[in-house]
Parts: C-alpha cells; sequence; structure tokens
C-alpha cells in the first residue's frame, strides 16, 4: 500500500512515535477543575430540564425528529435543540472554558490551524455532544487521525494514544458517564426505548452508538 502520510514522515524524517507525542501535547483540553463544573452543569441539564444541544441526525438533520422524540420521553422535557452548525455549542464551551477561540474574540487568545474535534463521539448524545472531558482543540494537521478521514494503522495507532491519554486526563468524569449509561435509572429508559424499535434500523443503531459507554482502545 502506498501510504502518504508513511512517505511523508520518511521524507522529511520524521517517525511516527515523534509525529504522535506531538500531536497529544499540542491538544488544548479543558481544565480539569472546570470540567467538573461544567459537566455537572450539563447533567443537571439534561435530566431536570434545560437547554441541551445536540448534533443533528441524517442528511442536513432531517433525521433529528426521531432524536428529539427520544429525548423528551426518556428525560421527560423538551429542552432539548439541534446545533445549527453542528459544531457552534462544543466551540462555545471550548472558548469559555479554555480561554482559546478560533476567532477574534474578547479575552481568548486566537487560535490558527487547529480544529475542534470530539475525542469520543458520540455527537447525538445529550450527555456526551457538549461534555468538557468530550472536546478538544487538536492541531489540524493531526485532526484527520483522530476520527475516519485517514484510514488505516497510522490512524489507528494515533486514536489509542489520543483516546487513551484523554481518558487518563478526565477519568473521573467518564466514569460518571460510564454509571450514567449503565447503571442510572435512564439507562433502564433507554434500553425500553432501544426495545421498542426495530433492531437493525439506521436510527436504532445511531441510538445506540450514541448512548454506549466509554472503553479504553485495546
Amino acid at each position: 500500500m502506498r501510504d502518504a502520510y508513511e512517505r511523508f514522515f520518511k521524507a522529511f524524517s520524521v517517525s511516527t512515535d515523534e509525529f504522535f507525542d506531538f500531536g497529544i501535547r499540542e491538544i488544548i483540553h479543558v481544565p480539569l477543575s472546570r470540567a467538573e463544573t461544567e459537566w455537572a452543569k450539563l447533567r443537571s441539564r439534561v435530566e431536570s430540564g434545560g437547554r441541551v444541544t445536540v448534533r443533528g441526525f441524517g442528511r442536513n438533520g432531517l433525521g433529528s425528529s426521531q432524536f428529539l422524540d427520544f429525548y423528551a420521553k426518556v428525560f421527560g422535557h423538551s429542552g432539548f435543540e439541534i446545533d445549527p452548525t453542528n459544531n457552534a455549542a462544543p466551540t462555545r464551551v471550548l472558548q469559555q472554558l479554555t480561554g482559546y477561540s478560533k476567532t477574534r474574540r474578547a479575552g481568548c487568545e486566537q487560535l490558527a490551524n487547529y480544529q475542534v474535534s470530539h475525542i469520543f463521539g458520540r455527537t447525538k448524545n445529550p450527555y456526551a455532544f457538549t461534555a468538557p472531558w468530550n472536546i478538544v482543540y487538536v492541531p489540524k494537521i493531526v485532526d484527520p487521525f483522530t476520527g475516519h478521514e485517514a484510514p488505516g494503522d497510522l490512524a489507528s495507532q494515533f486514536q489509542r494514544r489520543f483516546r487513551t491519554h484523554m481518558i487518563s486526563v478526565f477519568k473521573t468524569l467518564i466514569d460518571d458517564y460510564n454509571d450514567v449509561m449503565t447503571a442510572s435509572p435512564f439507562a433502564a429508559r433507554i434500553d425500553d426505548y432501544l426495545a421498542s424499535l426495530e433492531q437493525h434500523s439506521q436510527f436504532a443503531l445511531a441510538l445506540r452508538d450514541a448512548f454506549s459507554p466509554i472503553v479504553k482502545m485495546p
């Protein structure tokens, strides 16, 4: 296989370890103390009523009504809304909690060539879309390795390091999220809702993925 990234590393005498270490080192994440406070507020809004933003579902968000119906039935309120740009809400959280911004903003240091990235995906899950432990600024040169844009072994290696590192930073908050997904009254309601669906439908598969716990990559 002719891999452009491998050829780049070889041409400029950069090892994959050096590149991956750079990528991890340059990630900008929310400080843990601020993340703890923000996570508690987000949980309260999801579970007790309040404005909560999620990413749309389907082409141009046309399938989002299914998720909105699901949220209302499981959580008992209608405070959920679809992010109009798919990333405005998490970007706003990062700006407020890190002091960095991709655009000129009073009180923030401006960034260039950084991308907002969801570490663990689950963007249809209101607990995770704007969760301070799930969103970071990543250098654009590294961002393709964090998702599906760069398939292959190199991407898998980086994702493993990336997610393992972020789990170590936010372990207590991710453990709390996992408890909600597996052992809370809401977990039981989610299971009941899933049981009422056609199990192999696109919506059911997306819902199951979005509300899955987070485990360390092997």
